[in-house]
């Protein structure tokens, strides 16, 4: 029986001696020692320094450790960053490449973090076809999910619109890339002001921990990076997305094709109620005149009344000049949407359907829900401006007090240029309009009133102003 036993220990020793073989390779000191060289390096940022021995482990003992593949990509970025000639620098990415590739034969996991990676480096690095790298980016979503990297989804667009340049895709193929990309975006934006919504209202009422702060300033940073990647993806995409362009791929016959699916139906209503700014008017443009729009919104509300769809329906209505009924579906998205930017066009909305119904203390309080909602955006104020415009004759008992609601006018569409300078075509163009509609210099005198002096408007508008004469 002690036979038998001692022959057990010795040969669970033999089978443990074998997997340590195995792990650290034939000469298992020499891949110990270097092991422990190169991580050490590495963690110093020592990337340069690291490589000899990092090599030599990544060569006989690739299996040792999951760092050769955490590191392997940085310290051979910085042999790239070094290289002497173009010759040695393409050898570092077909090395880099190569070991994107090993990670997921030695320490498979991951995948999705892995491929979209090596994506970002093969743009980077401009190594292999444009399409090589796109269908990386789509195998890393179809194996991962789309909570990627803000970078993950720029360079899928970027690749994209190059591919689209190339003559290698079409104008449905790069459409359906950028629906991808901003789907993605919105997952992770809805993820990102969830957590900002709850750690602010901690903030708020001092409950907030240190560690939260972080993770608060750290959402933050990463709304942004996200934000920075929308806009990009939205400058590339106006180019290309013409109305004229929308209308070969989101017609009558396409939509009987697709009138069930959910998705087809979501990203047309997006493509087609996708605003673009007018450069020299300062206005915002869509593509819902397209007569399939009405459809699509119709079905997509039907099978789904969704956000997306509330919002396509809400347009639909406002087409149809049944202002009232638009002001209620744009509510239901504005009060159900988590991204803050988007709750702000929502509301921004209402406010010029509020002012068309002759709603205006309504349509104020709209506008700056609209501007509380987003920092920075000067349409609100615009809108707000020629709110107060429409208000004209509408509060005070004389000349002067009824035509003053001007000067809060022009104050807002200062306040518009002053944080937007998108906002500053149309502001100019309404300030040079509303600088002939304050009130007159002489019928002012008389009614007691002089230049410089602060004036406060009374009814829903309760503005301060500065009496001036242009």
């Amino acid at each position: 029986m002690r036979k038998l036993l001692w022959i057990i220990i010795a040969g669970i020793g033999l089978s443990n001696f074998a997997n340590a073989q195995s792990k650290y390779g034939q000469d298992s000191a020499k891949c110990r020692d270097n092991l422990y060289i190169y991580y050490e390096l590495a963690k110093a940022k020592n990337y340069d320094e690291a490589y000899s021995s990092w090599k030599i482990v990544y060569d006989i003992c690739p299996a040792s450790s999951k760092n050769n593949f955490i590191y392997g990509p940085r310290i051979v970025k910085a042999q790239i960053k070094a290289a002497a000639d173009e010759a040695t620098k393409q050898e570092f990415i077909k090395l880099l490449m190569e070991v994107y590739d090993n990670r997921l034969v030695h320490f498979p996991g991951k995948e999705d973090y892995v491929k979209g990676a090596k994506a970002l480096d093969m743009i980077k690095y401009k190594y292999g076809e444009s399409k090589e790298a796109y269908d990386l980016f789509i195998s890393a979503l179809e194996v991962g999910d789309q909570e990627q990297s803000a970078a993950f989804f720029n360079g899928l667009f970027v690749v994209s619109a190059r591919l689209f340049n190339e003559k290698v895709f079409t104008s449905e193929d790069v459409f359906n890339a950028y629906n991808i990309v901003i789907e993605g975006i919105e997952v992770n934006n809805n993820r990102l002001n969830r957590s900002i919504t709850t750690l602010s209202q901690k903030e708020e009422d001092g409950s907030i921990t240190n560690k939260e702060k972080k993770n608060l300033a750290k959402a933050q940073r990463e709304l942004a990076r996200y934000d920075d990647v929308e806009t990009n993806a939205e400058k590339i995409i106006g180019k290309i997305a013409t109305c004229d362009r929308l209308t070969t791929i989101y017609n009558d016959e396409t939509f009987e094709a697709n009138k069930t699916d959910k998705v087809w139906l979501k990203r047309a209503s997006k493509m087609l109620l996708k605003e673009r700014r007018n450069p020299e008017t300062g206005e915002q443009d869509d593509c819902s005149d397209n007569p399939v729009f009405f459809k699509i919104a119709e079905a997509l509300y039907q099978l789904e009344p969704s956000i997306s769809a509330a919002r396509a329906m809400g347009r639909l209505a406002y087409k149809n000049k049944d202002f009232s009924k638009s002001a209620d579906y744009f509510n239901e998205a504005a009060t159900q949407e988590v991204d803050p930017k988007k709750s702000s066009k929502d509301y921004l909305t209402i406010a010029v359907i509020n002012q068309k119904l002759g709603k205006l203390a309504s349509a104020k309080t709209a506008a700056l829900k609209a501007a509380s909602l987003r920092k920075n955006w000067g349409d609100p104020y615009i809108v707000l401006a020629t709110v107060y415009a429409a208000a004209d004759g509408k509060c005070g008992a004389n000349v002067f007090e009824k035509k003053a609601v001007y000067w809060a006018a022009i104050d807002k569409l200062n306040y518009a240029k002053s944080i937007d300078r998108n906002a500053a075509p149309k502001a100019n163009k309404l300030i040079a309009a509303y600088k002939k509609s304050v009130p007159d210099k002489g019928i002012a005198f008389q009614l007691g009133h002089e230049a410089n002096e602060k004036y406060t408007i009374g009814c829903w508008i309760n503005e301060t102003v500065t009496v001036t004469f242009y």
